[in-house]
């Protein structure tokens, strides 16, 4: 059976494709190259149809999206997938937090967990069937479930392939205040944007490691829910934040310094997300105790908190899918089909792991090559050990092979990477290649068996959706992926998950007498993740990247490149760079705002 999976409006639109046996997922950002997209997925579709050898859209049997129910009392998804494709066959509806459940359960290795699902906002209230209304629901006017309530946090219990409701929390009518936007508040605040919350997870190490020095109370928990502080449209109108919160600190402009004032309410958001999702977390397992639980939402990416949660709570194993974002929409809506639906063995779409995205096939990569500029490139029967080589000599990689992974992480099919071990690294990188924000820190590929020598971490991290200590004694060995708080964001490598990444940081490592490699996105700052072997040599072409690898092909530049210059500090500048000279000083450097 085709079953097709559509994420179609909101942000971070895309498609998910079950044909065969066979499971593929791609955002449209990667196509159209829009940082989180949100435009219907009409790239997505064509490449999963062309991926699968389907020829038509009618070729689908089961198109499953998320409910959106109008005023006319319609299913305004159902139109729009029906106008925009001309599609005829069966079309099913879930709603937003269903297709994130599914999308961290039926992935999972577990036969039986719990679910914990917390982002922003979800589904209205009037878009439920149902299964998604148990008894229990907060937030109900008059014991009355609001048309324009919104699910904040959603609870299931997994079991025998099926998802159970067992809870659902709302927002109240008209206002939008799940934990979610807390972080998109804070992160507008700070300049950092609406997408910003990654930024600000990097910049909170920055604060003070004490008590909250403004004591703000930023969210109410009530019986296992956590809201912030009603406000209708907080979403869209950020300065409510402002308001609310710090009305005597001016916004942030993009442009200036995050002194230690920003650097604290980073901090101080962080630290209270972390508190309430592991209040959040301790109250589902009295409502459903498990030793699984499974996570997804936009929230699901705080990996710092993700490991609190994992040593907080009585939960002994948590899965959380590396889209576990709204890019994970559509692979969600496709496994609901295909289990729920479709009755399909849950085992059957377990991930082996997360490159759900075609490969390339070596015609492809030869036109790409051909049809560009100032280049030179040769195949190699040993392209492991000479990459290897270019790391450990202290060179800058762009690695590409295979299908791209799902998800906003890079994990070693789509990665720019080099040697942690060179203490100026982090910031040579930032300055020919990343162009972003110079406090954020980079993650590390480890190889499994060698994670917990080099990290304070005892389960596996495929996804880099955990945070972990680095070993004190190893810092000194890998300071360009230890942050300024001693930790890092591990993916852990096995050879079953990935072959050649494995092969090739096992042969650093036979080089270097380190099992790490620096991985961080093949991108530079506010462009998608490169999917095309086209896009990994624009990227390159324009980055002091110093060689390109595509599968068995080394490339490099046999000319001038039209770089892209970004917000970073220049090279000459970069010894200069101490943090014992203090916070404002170092992170003057690394914002650029003190440059001379």
């Amino acid at each position: 059976m085709n079953i097709l999976g559509l994420h179609t409006f909101g942000h971070d639109t895309g498609a998910s494709l079950i044909s065969g046996g066979r499971l593929l997922a791609i955002g449209e950002e990667r196509l159209n190259r829009i940082k989180h997209s949100g435009v219907f997925p009409h790239m997505s579709i064509r490449y999963l149809l062309d991926a699968t050898g389907l020829r038509d859209i009618n070729d689908i049997d089961l198109i499953v999206g998320v409910t959106r129910i109008g005023k006319d009392g319609k299913n305004k998804e159902v139109e729009m997938i029906r106008s925009q494709l001309g599609y005829t066959g069966k079309i099913h509806t879930i709603s937003h937090h269903t297709a994130h459940a599914a999308s961290a359960f039926y992935p999972s290795p577990f036969e039986e967990a719990t679910v914990m699902v917390v982002d922003g906002l979800g589904s209205n209230a009037n878009d439920l069937d149902a299964t998604e209304t148990p008894p229990f629901i907060m937030r109900m006017i008059d014991g009355k479930i609001q048309k324009k309530m919104e699910e904040v946090q959603s609870f299931y219990r997994a079991m025998d392939g099926r998802l159970f409701s067992i809870r659902k929390d709302y927002s109240m009518p008209g206002y939008r205040n799940g934990i979610g936007l807390l972080y998109m508040g804070t992160s507008v605040f700070l300049g950092m944007g609406d997408f910003g919350s990654g930024k600000v997870m990097g910049l909170a190490p920055y604060g003070y490691n004490t008590d909250r020095k403004f004591k703000k109370d930023f969210y109410e928990l009530s019986d296992g829910t956590a809201l912030i502080p009603s406000e209708k449209n907080f979403v869209r109108y950020n300065d409510y934040f402002q308001r609310c919160f710090y009305p005597d600190i001016p916004r942030r402009n993009k442009e200036k310094l995050p002194d230690e004032i920003y650097t604290q309410i980073a901090y101080e958001v962080q630290d209270a997300i972390e508190e309430a999702l592991i209040a959040v977390a301790n109250h589902l397992y009295k409502i459903s105790p498990s030793k699984n639980l499974c996570y997804a939402g936009g929230v699901g990416l705080n990996s710092v908190a993700n490991k609190k949660i994992l040593d907080n709570t009585p939960f002994e194993n948590i899965f959380i899918q590396p889209g576990a974002c709204d890019s994970g929409i559509a692979l969600g809506c496709a496994l609901y089909g295909a289990h729920v639906l479709n009755g399909e063995d849950p085992k059957t779409y377990r991930f082996k792991n997360a490159y759900l995205g075609r490969p390339y096939s070596e015609e492809e990569i030869l036109k790409a090559l051909n049809n560009t500029k100032n280049i030179k490139f040769s195949k190699e029967k040993d392209v492991i050990k000479k990459t290897a080589r270019f790391l450990a000599d202290g060179k800058i990689l762009g690695w590409f092979e295979g299908g791209s992974e799902i998800g906003p992480r890079a994990l070693g099919h789509r990665s720019i990477i080099c040697d942690p071990g060179r203490p100026d690294m982090k910031d040579i990188l930032n300055a020919r290649v990343k162009h972003r924000e110079g406090f954020r820190p980079f993650a590390p590929s480890v190889l499994r068996e060698y994670a917990s020598e080099y990290f304070d971490l005892d389960c596996e991290s495929p996804y880099m959706l955990l945070i972990a200590g680095v070993k004190e004694d190893k810092q000194k060995s890998v300071p360009s992926i230890t942050h300024v708080d001693g930790t890092a964001r591990v993916q852990t490598v096995t050879r079953e998950d990935n072959g050649r990444y494995y092969d090739l940081i096992s042969e650093f490592f036979s080089i270097t007498g380190t099992p790490v490699i620096l991985n961080t996105s093949f991108n530079i700052a506010g462009e998608p993740i490169v999917e095309t072997p086209a896009d990994a040599l624009r990227c390159f072409m324009s980055t002091k990247m110093d060689y390109l690898i595509i599968e068995d092909y080394i490339v490099e530049a046999a000319g001038p490149k039209e770089l892209v210059r970004g917000p970073v500090v220049d090279e000459d500048k970069l010894k200069a760079t101490d943090f014992r000279g203090g916070l404002r000083k170092y992170l003057g450097y690394l914002f650029g705002n003190n440059r001379q």
